[in-house]
């Protein structure tokens, strides 16, 4: 049975603490050390001297022989009782599906619903899926130039090296030629990934599946993997159907440290920053809800606030622009930290410079819903020296709680609708 532990966002986990039987111990803290001091690993969690306090990034952390889900934090959120926290890793999921995180259209219901699995499960569970599409519509092949010694001649003769080598054996011939076959980048990024996979799972099934999909790319050659060999990656008609897997295959390979003895701890990372995972899964929803009701929801493009005389400029961007008929343009910015009663100075200054360069007359900060929070709503004033001007052109800001599943029901309670989605206010709100 693998080793599971759940944590918070900001929460603290020390040294010797225990969840269900899982302890996590002075090897985990080793293993999270080394990766924290050899990898940007210092945007995910803080050392402490008996234990890692996690920043503001949501996902799952294996380390060895133990996985450390961490979990988007909710001030109403109970740390002690595991039904909350079971409840918002099903949301988390659900979260990265909707703002496109992931592809995860093809989870099977099965393994969402098997509590055993981790979030690293699922991840690779998707991998596989992609994989086993791709060899179900079938391996792309590509021409390749081949440089080698041949006993037949096909190709063209490099006689430069075909004389330095062949002097004595006359009967071969040193030749480049083309060959028409599945090695090439794409086939072997994703067997690099499928190679990794069985170190990251105690799942047979996962395993089983990993072992079948190695057959077809048994003929394929090793490669060492970079950011840069990604980066290499062109995508055409043919090679588009691999991107889903190895958006994968790269979160798997790059976001990996190796036990450098030979062992099986080896740490990878697979973390999500939460307030971009916030404002992408807003953004989604609105346009998902809103585009049928004849809204237009969109990522504005920047625009020049301030420029030096040097020519250098300062931009601006919203996280959201929706444009509603009879109602022209609300300003939304998605701030996943709560206000504590009303909202900061420096945020309500930003929406005030969206509001009049966005031309827009309602602005707004999205948090999640919390049952301690009231939604506040204000106008900002217009200035003294400026012509007076009528109530109605004044602009307004308020701050609105978004549900992410029912704040109000127990914790539970299976609150997520017949589509998958989350239940959001937002329409409501408009």
């Amino acid at each position: 049975m693998p080793k599971i532990m759940q944590v918070l966002e900001h929460s603290t986990l020390r040294i010797g603490a225990e969840q269900q039987g899982v302890t996590f111990e002075k090897r985990h803290w080793k293993q999270l050390f080394r990766y924290h001091d050899e990898h940007a690993a210092h945007r995910y969690y803080d050392m402490r001297h008996d234990g890692v306090r996690f920043r503001s990034y949501v996902g799952v952390i294996q380390a060895g022989d133990l996985t450390i889900e961490i979990l988007p934090k909710v001030d109403d959120l109970d740390e002690n009782s595991d039904a909350p926290l079971q409840k918002w890793r099903d949301i988390l999921l659900r979260m990265l599906r909707e703002s496109g995180t992931l592809r995860m259209d093809s989870l099977s219901n099965a393994m969402l619903r098997e509590k055993e699995n981790s979030l690293l499960d699922i991840y690779l569970d998707l991998f596989l899926n992609e994989v086993e599409a791709l060899l179900h519509r079938g391996l792309v092949k590509r021409y390749r130039h081949t440089e080698g010694q041949q006993m037949a001649l096909r190709g063209a003769i490099q006689f430069g090296a075909h004389i330095a080598r062949n002097l004595v054996h006359q009967e071969r011939f040193y030749t480049r030629h083309q060959t028409y076959d599945h090695q090439h980048l794409h086939n072997q990024l994703i067997r690099q990934a499928l190679l990794f996979l069985p170190r990251l799972t105690s799942s047979s099934t996962l395993r089983g599946r990993t072992a079948r999909a190695l057959l077809q790319w048994s003929d394929t050659p090793t490669i060492k993997v970079t950011a840069a060999t990604f980066a290499r990656l062109v995508f055409d008609r043919k090679t588009e159907a691999y991107r889903p897997a190895l958006v994968i295959a790269r979160l798997l390979l790059l976001n990996h440290r190796p036990d450098l003895n030979g062992g099986t701890n080896d740490l990878v990372a697979l973390l999500f920053n939460m307030n971009q995972l916030w404002e992408r899964y807003l953004l989604r929803t609105l346009q998902r809800i809103g585009e049928p009701l004849g809204w237009k929801v969109q990522k504005p493009s920047y625009k020049v606030f301030w420029e030096a005389t040097t020519g250098s400029t300062s931009q601006m961007q919203p996280d959201i622009l929706v444009t509603i008929p009879g109602k022209g343009n609300i300003v939304l910015d998605a701030k996943w930290k709560r206000p504590q009663g009303r909202p900061a100075e420096a945020d309500l200054r930003q929406l005030y410079a969206y509001a009049h360069h966005y031309n827009a007359k309602l602005t707004a900060l999205l948090y999640p819903y919390s049952a301690s929070e009231q939604a506040v709503q204000g106008t900002f004033k217009h200035p003294d020296h400026l012509p007076t001007c009528v109530e109605e052109e004044l602009v307004q800001c308020s701050t609105m709680f978004v549900q992410v599943g029912s704040g109000q029901l127990p914790a539970g309670t299976d609150d997520l609708d017949n589509e998958g989605y989350l239940r959001t206010s937002l329409l409501e709100a408009f």
